[in-house]
């Protein structure tokens, strides 16, 4: 007996020790990571994250930093798997739920992230991050109102967090109230006088308000903290070719040929935009250059009708795609068909009108196509669910079944409220003879659509229940 014991306590000291180096190997592994981090080497970075990972899997911080550096090279599934696994082993990391809502940001998936940040408020009342990141949110959404009052919530945290400031600024500009704004921007500047935002903002406000001469420093400031804001300069130049009542001839030539310096390095960044362009040309104009001001509105003239053929082509894309999705309802799919591939022509950019063929495709019989036309739509939308699932059914048609399954669970990392994709994990695990994931899954799907009756019956014949009626 105290041969075992003696035994049994060996054998404890031996496992207690190989934790202990692996926590040290994922220490080092974990700095190593930073380092390359710091470095912008963010592939390196990733694999030595994944590494510390696999060594000490209960670490919410590796999660979070292995979130963070997969979000830096645009891996937002694997990013929202990363942060989601944080949140399991800590589930009121603030960081890991402010690392998720940025990440289903990222995917569009704005319902999602807004849920988190919500619920991170709940948990962290007193941080203003998660006011703060609903503001940003709010103001990429364009609910303006909402985003003033997320804003001031969290400044009333954070007095001295400069961006929110300037983002409460930009909302109370949106919304007409621009003392407010200004207000705002002062308290900024008081804080901080090399903002290059701040001023920036600030000069905008006074260009709109036709307040030109109050409105040129700010903008020159602005161009001078950020030379290479393209915005800066345009904003600017804008002002510069407003001539002010009274000013002499000298004085006209000089502002002029400042436009003209303050946009020519624009143009080498970007020869397509019409704006530039556009002001460019009155630039040399007003500097007196006339033949390169023919010339620059000779691109303008072309790049402006490119961008009215383009919006025109895009919008009668999305016509095509649902006078087709109609078709097909009705069983048209000849119709339906000829209907895709003209959206498809006026706009190869345009994700659901691949997609959409992919599904007409499938409906047909014809999965190589199908799968041809679904990686053009993920070619144009990657993290797009809707398009993930549409993959995920034909890698299961083509009896590729691991491939489809990892499909799905993309789908319902994307969007965590895909009932539909959900099932299909459970018909995928149960064909596997993995029956608890299975049950998992189909759980999962009857909970997001509880009146679908093939989830209830899957479910019911799995568990060995009788569905109730």
């Amino acid at each position: 007996m105290l041969w075992f014991r003696k035994i049994s306590l060996v054998v404890l000291f031996v496992s207690l020790a190989g934790l202990a180096a692996s926590a040290q190997t994922a220490q080092q592994l974990q700095l190593q990571a930073r380092a390359n981090a710091v470095a912008g080497n963010w592939d390196q970075a990733i694999a030595h994250y994944e590494q510390a990972v696999q060594l000490a899997p209960r670490s919410a911080d590796s999660h979070i930093e292995l979130g963070d550096a997969l979000m830096r090279v645009a891996r937002y599934a694997d990013a929202i798997a990363s942060y989601r696994e944080a949140l399991r082993i800590s589930p009121h990391d603030l960081n890991a739920a402010m690392g998720l809502a940025q990440a289903y940001r990222n995917v569009h998936n704005y319902d999602e992230a807004k849920r988190i940040l919500e619920q991170s408020h709940a948990e962290h009342p007193q941080s203003p991050k998660p006011f703060a990141v609903l503001g940003d949110l709010d103001i990429e959404l364009q609910t303006y109102e909402s985003a003033i009052a997320h804003l001031r919530a969290a400044l009333k945290l954070a007095p001295a967090d400069q961006e929110s400031r300037i983002r409460l600024a930009v909302a109370y500009e949106t919304t007409g109230d621009a003392e407010d704004a200004l207000a705002q921007i002062a308290k900024v500047l008081a804080r901080d006088p090399k903002s290059a935002l701040a001023y920036y903002t600030r000069a905008k406000i006074y260009s709109d308000r036709n307040q030109d001469a109050t409105a040129l420093p700010d903008a020159t400031k602005s161009v001078e903290l950020q030379p290479g804001n393209p915005r800066a300069r345009l904003l600017l130049c804008k002002i510069l070719l407003r001539a002010p009542q009274g000013e002499a001839a000298a004085q006209s030539k000089d502002r002029c040929q400042r436009a003209v310096a303050t946009l020519e390095p624009v143009l080498e960044m970007s020869t397509q935009d019409s704006e530039l362009l556009f002001l460019l040309s009155r630039a040399y104009d007003c500097a007196g250059n006339s033949e390169q001001a023919q010339k620059i509105l000779a691109e303008f003239e072309k790049s402006s009708k490119n961008d009215r053929e383009t919006k025109e082509n895009q919008t009668q894309a999305k016509h095509l795609v649902q006078q087709a999705n109609d078709l097909a309802l009705k069983n048209d799919l000849a119709g339906s068909l000829d209907l895709l591939q003209q959206a498809i022509a006026k706009d190869p950019t345009y994700g659901a009108a691949h997609s959409q063929l992919a599904k007409l495709y499938y409906s047909a019989g014809d999965i190589d196509k199908a799968s041809e036309a679904i990686s053009q739509a993920l070619e144009r939308d990657a993290y797009q669910p809707d398009f993930l699932y549409v993959q995920g059914k034909i890698l299961e048609k083509q009896g590729k079944l691991d491939q489809a399954l990892a499909a799905f669970e993309r789908t319902t990392i994307v969007d965590p409220q895909e009932s539909d994709a959900f099932f299909e994990m459970g018909a995928i695990y149960e064909q596997h003879g993995d029956r608890a994931r299975a049950l998992a899954a189909y759980k999962k799907a009857a909970s997001l659509s509880p009146d679908d009756p093939d989830y209830q019956r899957a479910l019911a014949n799995l568990s060995g229940h009788v569905p109730q009626r």
